[in-house]
């Protein structure tokens, strides 16, 4: 851990076991943080594939749970979203004062023009929305701040300055410059909120939605499909589903998911749990009840989800030149995430034990403004551990 990110650490709770959710992608992990609450609430776990219509749905921005900032408006408190896109519009709307959704004034913005936002808010300075200015007198109740610079790096795409790298270590490179950037605007709202005499006042959570798996070579989509096949089970892919199709296949970036159109028997159900499990590019195989009963997955959920060993993928093509990069994947390097909280008044220890992503704002705001999210879930109570 660098200095910025051990002086702040020192000032609160770090959170050593933090883990992500299902299924680890950008809207359904933001929103799960948001609300304390998995996907059997806020309705968003990326796509499903309807048994019915037989097409994809794909679920955006779909989030069904209360959330933070809709609870503290609701008790008349004032919130802000910085970029923080699962809000807007719920409840945070563009040129409301008490409920503002903020963005640059120009499209593509990085952690450091969004970070000034937050510095002008907390100076009291004047903050320009579409020709109008806004300043704010005191903090709000609630402001969340989005920022996705190392998301964009982690996919390896061409961003700003840094090409689309060969390799997983060039990259690492690129993330660990931009992660110490990060860091020192932190500790830079740190001293602002110091300079300021607000510091005491003051919680701050930085986390994370999820995690990133470099993946790369050829696609096991087929070779999954050609292993359900051979155990006599009709099997298609989402797009071309036909009328004797027993599963169909429908694959994120690295995970797939499989969606049984019919009953198996219990003979081939029976095999194609024993065929997944010995399938060498397979790490972790997940069924439905499981994931209902333990990780909260909504009900319209794959019957089975397949996550493959680090390094392979399901995804629609091949990763032949350049490595990629995504988070639909249960292993460790996706589902661990960042936490800690520091602050003036905030409790100094390192926490082990596990942590969820939906256990972290409900058990702030429990303990700082005795406030519970009516949809959340969280059984871990982090301030108490």
């Amino acid at each position: 851990m660098d200095a910025g990110f051990k002086e702040l650490s020192n000032d609160g709770i770090f959170l050593r076991n933090l883990q992500s959710g299902l299924i680890s992608i950008t809207n359904p992990m933001q929103s799960a943080i948001l609300s304390g609450s998995w996907s059997n609430k806020t309705h968003n776990f990326y796509q499903h594939f309807d048994k019915v219509t037989r097409k994809v749905v794909k679920h955006l921005r779909t989030f069904a749970a209360q959330n933070v900032a809709q609870l503290f408006l609701e008790n008349g408190k004032t919130v802000v979203s910085i970029h923080q896109f699962m809000l807007e519009n719920n409840p945070c709307i563009k040129g409301e004062k008490n409920n503002n959704y903020i963005t640059t004034a120009f499209d593509r913005s990085d952690y450091k023009d969004r970070f000034q936002i937050l510095k002008k808010m907390i100076r009291k300075e004047p903050i320009d929305i579409e020709g109008k200015e806004f300043i704010y007198e005191e903090l709000p109740d609630f402001t969340a701040l989005y920022i996705d610079d190392l998301d964009s790096l982690g996919h390896n795409n061409n961003y700003q300055k840094y090409d689309k790298r060969k390799t997983f270590i060039e990259r690492e490179k690129d993330i660990i410059e931009r992660l110490k950037a990060i860091q020192n605007e932190l500790v830079d709202i740190k001293n602002i909120c110091l300079q300021e005499s607000i510091y005491e006042d003051v919680i701050v959570l930085v986390t994370t939605d999820h995690g990133m798996t470099p993946f790369y070579g050829p696609s096991k989509l087929n070779r999954l499909k050609m292993a359900i096949e051979e155990l006599n089970i009709k099997v298609a892919m989402f797009d071309n589903v036909g009328e004797d199709t027993e599963i169909v296949l429908l694959p994120y970036t690295i995970e797939c998911s499989l969606y049984f159109l019919t009953d198996l028997s219990e003979d081939k159900l029976k095999k194609l749990k024993a065929r997944l499990k010995k399938e060498e590019y397979i790490d972790r195989v997940l069924f439905k009840e499981e994931m209902m009963k333990k990780h909260g997955l909504d009900k319209r959920g794959p019957d089975v989800l397949v996550s493959p060993k680090k390094g392979d993928h399901f995804y629609i093509k091949d990763y032949l030149e350049y490595f990629g990069g995504n988070h639909d994947s249960l292993d460790k390097t996706s589902q661990h995430i960042f936490g800690m909280v520091f602050g003036g008044k905030i409790p100094k220890k390192v926490i082990t034990k596990k942590v969820t992503s939906i256990d972290l704002i409900p058990s702030i705001i429990k303990h700082n403004n005795n406030l519970y999210l009516k949809d959340s879930e969280n059984t871990k109570d982090f301030w108490d551990m």
